[in-house]
């Protein structure tokens, strides 16, 4: 498969415009611009001016959703090559919702993380932050494998190459916005493009891999969301190339995605230790605080590991970054 460039966009130029509403507390900018820089889909959307312009796929077909917080929610214009019928709209307003976590139980969170001086702090500061989860579990499955062993600038540069070559753009509203490529994409690459192309390393087999896998065997985040914990686990790790950092990235709910980057400040924080050898100390680490948070482990590590700047301030914290 050739590598692609952006003169290749789509222009999507039909509209479709609906309001949402999410239940309080919800902040907007936090949810879809999270202070640690984390995307809210892929990292060439765009935020600014209280804007946020970004794509989904609506079976299998680009959407440019521009996006801002109005008085009783949110405002959503969306973008399609061709008209939306009443089912498709039905379903984008699913996804955006989603995405929005319009379902997440952040009251309920924030009861719980009241009783816990670290975890209070930081829905103090990040009030009203959501986390979302989009349905797209091969651009989950994308940035799970390109966050693996590498530092923050090591997996974006990975990321950006994969968007370069492969990545779908569209156009509207006088934006670009690049989405994941998809399963069946990368599926006919060969590794050995990926490894001189997009510098992957090993990381490119293991992407053409869970590419061929996820296009035989496809799944959804709604589908997932309806198992217990354990049995999606089990389904998510079925794809080559994720063990279970990358499933708690995937997955989500009560998952938590430790690695040696976070296993740092998550065991400064929390169990006031510093680990001599972080990669030994990640399974004691991760059961002692899935048996701490339960089922708010995963909106626990998103609130601290995007509020990191403001507990260095009063917590020692050896890595930040």
């Amino acid at each position: 498969m050739a590598g692609k460039c952006h003169t290749d966009s789509m222009h999507l130029s039909h509209h479709h415009r609906f309001s949402l509403r999410i239940p309080e507390p919800f902040d907007f900018s936090l949810t879809v611009a999270k202070p640690a820089g984390w995307h809210w889909a892929t990292p060439r959307e765009t935020f600014g001016d209280g804007f946020l312009w970004r794509g989904v796929r609506l079976e299998g077909d680009p959407v440019g959703l521009k996006m801002q917080a109005v008085s009783d929610g949110v405002e959503v214009e969306a973008f399609s090559k061709n008209r939306l019928d009443r089912e498709a709209r039905a379903e984008l307003e699913e996804q955006v919702g989603s995405g929005l976590g319009a379902g997440e139980d952040l009251a309920g969170f924030y009861r719980f993380a009241r009783d816990d001086p670290i975890l209070a702090t930081t829905v103090d500061d990040l009030y009203g932050m959501r986390v979302g989860m989009f349905d797209d579990i091969f651009g989950d499955t994308i940035l799970a494998i390109l966050l693996q062993m590498a530092p923050m600038a090591r997996s974006d540069q990975m990321m950006g190459a994969v968007l370069d070559l492969y990545g779908t753009t569209v156009w509207f509203d006088g934006k670009e916005v690049t989405l994941w490529p998809r399963a069946e994409e990368i599926a006919l690459v060969d590794p050995a493009e990926l490894r001189e192309k997009a510098k992957l390393g090993y990381r490119a087999d293991r992407l053409v891999h869970a590419a061929q896998y996820l296009n035989g065997h496809p799944l959804s985040q709604r589908e997932l969301s309806r198992l217990p914990q354990e049995e999606a686990a089990r389904k998510v790790t079925a794809i080559p190339g994720v063990g279970p950092y990358s499933a708690g990235i995937i997955l989500g709910g009560s998952s938590l995605p430790v690695d040696t980057w976070s296993v740092v400040f998550l065991s400064e924080l929390f169990l006031g230790e510093t680990p001599e050898n972080p990669r030994k100390e990640i399974p004691r680490v991760v059961s002692e605080l899935t048996a701490r948070w339960g089922k708010w482990s995963w909106l626990a590590f998103v609130y601290v590991a995007n509020d990191l700047p403001e507990l260095a301030k009063t917590h020692h914290l050896s890595r930040i970054t």
